[in-house]
């Protein structure tokens, strides 16, 4: 549909419509279609999307930078992330007289970023208890727990309570779809189905999925591996349009005055399209040298020696040796330019399925993405096993050979790193031993890896 709004010119109102519409009437499969089910889509793709804007005092409709950028780019996933990202309630892309409602009820809400802060305190809360599962989400726990919550919506309860309020709730087998709650009723009162009753909320998740915001497995939804940064801006943003807020504690809101808004909405989400925006920013990556000071000889006696210490010490200690190893790896293939892109990315909130972003080095621009596996021991020792979870599993699955296990056996004498790449791959030609336990338990032997050399960073 972008493509063929990207054809049309401007045009008066009408002959813009009729265009449009048997545009959708040629689409394949919708011929014979019924002309009714043809005028809702007419109306309600641009009001999604902002496909063309009317100048209705005018009398004309042009098509809108989104529908040219897509045409242009062919990029679903970026055009995808702008929607998400500029989708809100209230917003242009209502009825004005649910946009009333909305404001009404003093609603200010961001679906698609409001559902990435849940999943974050989520794995927040799930990697407190020591657990190595992922914070997930269906589309009747975004429905009843954020959607139709106004708490939630309106900002009185925060993503920490609701990420607490969905855990509790799967603890506790907590059903939330009635039949007999009027809440669900159509206005014929009948009750409508579960699937009507989540199909809002479900289909601002799957556009998630579509955005690589979100994987779904199961009919649960998760965080999508290696996308630190974009997951981070919908976490971080800001952005919120504000043409609406004169309306909020008004008694009488007149529709009419609603509806003048709806133009100033579309120019709003069009002019806020950065092509540039969910990219990778290669300009930080030219900035000035990175320096960096890794000496870990007294830190590793310190952790091999001390009785408390922790898994998270271990693996603290590991990612920082092997980053440290990674900066100084590309600074002697001559990618020292190149060193900002080095990054430990792992978090409480966020698991990409791996630790460390680095660089192939190897003359392209492919990324690496590594799983530190640390073991320490007082006296050096071979523990050639290690554990991954499902989620690394699934991550080293998807990425392949730019996915490497980094193997590190620390002591207070030795250092010891193998590298396993496309541990998967390695895994089904029967170069390592797994044993699926909650994961897969991987144990490999030492004499089939050649180790290599731990680097530190010298500036």
């Amino acid at each position: 549909m972008a493509t063929e709004c990207s054809k049309f010119p401007k045009l008066p109102c009408r002959e813009y419509n009729e265009k449009y519409l048997n545009a959708i009437r040629m689409f394949p499969g919708n011929v014979g279609m019924e002309e009714k089910t043809l005028q809702n889509w007419r109306t309600e793709i641009p009001a999604l999307f902002g496909f063309y804007t009317e100048n209705k005092v005018e009398g004309y409709t042009e098509t809108s930078r989104m529908a040219t950028f897509l045409h242009d780019n062919q990029d679903l996933t970026q055009f995808l992330r702008f929607f998400l990202n500029s989708f809100q309630f209230p917003g242009g892309h209502m009825k004005a007289k649910d946009v009333k409602e909305i404001i009404e009820k003093d609603i200010r809400f961001k679906p698609a970023k409001t559902i990435i802060q849940v999943l974050l305190e989520g794995n927040k809360i799930l990697s407190s208890q020591k657990s190595e599962k992922q914070m997930s989400i269906s589309a009747e726990e975004a429905t009843y727990c954020i959607f139709n919550d106004i708490r939630v919506t309106s900002g009185q309860t925060s993503v920490r309570e609701v990420a607490e309020l969905i855990l509790f709730n799967r603890k506790n087998r907590i059903k939330y779809y009635n039949k007999k709650d009027p809440k669900v009723f159509s206005s014929k009162g009948t009750a409508r189905t579960k699937g009507d009753v989540t199909r809002y909320a479900g289909d601002i998740l799957d556009y998630m999925e579509l955005a690589n915001l979100l994987k779904k497995s199961h009919g649960y939804y998760t965080l999508r591996g290696n996308e630190y940064d974009t997951i981070s801006q919908f976490a971080n943003d800001k952005s919120f349009y504000n043409g609406y807020e004169s309306f909020y504690g008004m008694q009488d809101i007149s529709l009419n005055e609603i509806s003048k808004i709806e133009p100033r909405w579309f120019e709003y989400v069009n002019n806020s399209l950065n092509p540039d925006l969910f990219k990778t920013n290669l300009q930080s990556i030219f900035e000035s040298e990175k320096e960096i000071d890794v000496v870990f000889s007294d830190r590793i006696k310190e952790v091999v020696t001390n009785e408390d210490k922790t898994t998270k010490d271990i693996g603290n200690l590991g990612e920082a040796i092997i980053y440290g190893h990674e900066l100084m790896r590309l600074k002697i293939k001559g990618y020292e330019h190149m060193l900002k892109i080095v990054r430990v990315v792992d978090s409480p909130a966020y698991h990409p399925g791996y630790d460390i972003e680095s660089m192939e080095a190897d003359g392209t621009d492919e990324l690496r993405y590594i799983e530190v596996k640390t073991t320490v021991s007082k006296r050096k020792i071979g523990m050639n096993a290690f554990h991954m979870s499902p989620h690394e599993w699934m991550v080293a699955g998807t990425i392949k050979h730019h996915y490497c296990v980094y193997r590190l056996m620390l002591s207070e004498e030795d250092k010891t790193l193998y590298i396993l790449r496309d541990p998967v791959k390695l895994y089904k030609s029967d170069m390592i031993e797994g044993e699926i336990r909650d994961g897969i338990e991987i144990s490999f032997d030492s004499t089939q890896f050649t180790p290599t050399k731990v680097l530190q960073w010298q500036s």
